[in-house]
């Protein structure tokens, strides 16, 4: 790692994560790990900073486009924050499960991987999507092994928590958030991007620019813009073939939604450039406040409310491991966190951080479930 990353390590083991003033652990060195290695110790059991590295890497190869050096640095710390909670809760969980008489077969281990695939979209596959996630099959399972421990020891209180959510605890829902049922008046847009860093010099941008610049003549000229933009753009929705979904006002930079809201529907735009970089955008289609019906939703409100009670359940499991646990920072971390906290510690969710009591994803494969607000456009 880096220093300035070795410091940001510091400081969110310190006092982000782990607590500051946790009592000493009585440690033992594991077998095959040099004791100057171990960055964090749970209970007896060492942890490298090369795992928290590779953690990190495995969580965020590359940084999103076009951040700032101060959102940058406050990218750093929240995957460095995500990275040493999913260390240290697969090993208080991985502990549990060793101790404990449950026994996880590898038949559920492939009704795990069936779900997980189920939540896919189509064309995707689990071998696609460990690829992307730069981890093997058999850490995947051990990973899931995790999953099915932590939700087997908790069972009766998730089925209880499950059984306690009804049609009419899904309409109390409904009808206190209703404007998370209504669709914004908008306008239906694509995009492609070819993103800039906001540290760019003069040739970076002439180059990005001229890309740009080359991805519109070719749509002038008639290429397919979905196709297109599946193949060359820096945005996530190039999945979806450029697709934003709904943009209503006052969402999007202002030269963006200028752009938006000032084209002729179906012209492929100039060139415009945000704080990320240049797009080509399209506008598609117009639609209409609307407030959704409950029959449409209701199946997907009991579905989310039911997720959220057994999130619930296994974030209380978790904060009880953490708090009964022995914590402790060793090797190079130790003694330096004084001079290393940050001004404000990692939080948020980069990297798909968990819901409340902090990430409870143990397989590095995380769908994040989305609460009944969240539509799931992606910039």
């Amino acid at each position: 790692m880096t220093r300035m990353v070795q410091w940001l390590v510091i400081g969110i083991l310190a006092c982000g994560l782990l607590g500051c003033g946790k009592r000493d652990a009585k440690v033992v060195k594991p077998s095959g790990v040099q004791e100057s290695e171990v960055a964090i110790w749970v209970d007896q059991v060492g942890i490298t900073s090369g795992q928290v590295q590779q953690e990190v890497i495995r969580l965020a190869p590359q940084p999103p486009a076009g951040l700032s050096p101060e959102e940058l640095a406050k990218f750093q710390l929240r995957v460095l924050q995500q990275a040493v909670d999913n260390l240290v809760v697969r090993q208080l969980v991985k502990a549990e499960m060793e101790r404990s008489d449950i026994l996880i077969s590898q038949a559920d281990i492939e009704v795990a991987k069936e779900e997980l695939q189920q939540t896919l979209g189509e064309g995707r596959s689990l071998v696609m999507l460990l690829a992307e996630a730069n981890i093997t099959l058999k850490e995947l399972e051990n990973n899931l092994r995790l999953d099915i421990f932590k939700n087997k020891v908790n069972q009766d209180k998730i089925d209880a928590a499950k059984a306690a959510v009804t049609e009419e605890t899904a309409r109390e829902f409904y009808d206190g958030h209703v404007e998370q049922f209504t669709k914004p008046e908008g306008r239906i847009v694509s995009h492609i991007l070819v993103s800039v860093p906001a540290d760019a010099d003069e040739a970076i941008q002439a180059e990005r620019r001229a890309k740009i610049d080359g991805i519109r003549k070719a749509l002038v000229e008639g290429a397919d813009f979905e196709a297109l933009a599946r193949e060359v753009s820096d945005c996530g929705s190039r999945v979806r073939g450029g697709d934003l979904g709904v943009v209503p006002r006052g969402r999007e930079d202002k030269p963006f939604e200028d752009a938006v809201y000032s084209q002729n529907m179906g012209d492929i735009g100039e060139v415009v450039r945000s704080r990320v970089g240049f797009h080509i955008i399209r506008v598609t289609g117009e639609q209409a406040s609307e407030v959704v019906p409950f029959e449409e939703v209701q199946s997907h409100i009991v579905a989310v409310l039911k997720s959220q009670a057994q999130q619930k359940i296994t974030s209380d499991y978790l904060a009880e491991l953490r708090e009964r646990a022995i914590i402790k920072l060793d090797g190079p971390l130790a003694g330096s966190s004084k001079d290393a906290a940050p001004e404000e510690p990692a939080g948020g969710e980069a990297a798909g951080g968990g819901e409340e009591g902090g990430p409870d994803n143990l397989s590095l494969l995380h769908t994040r479930r989305r609460r009944p607000k969240e539509r799931g456009q992606s910039r």
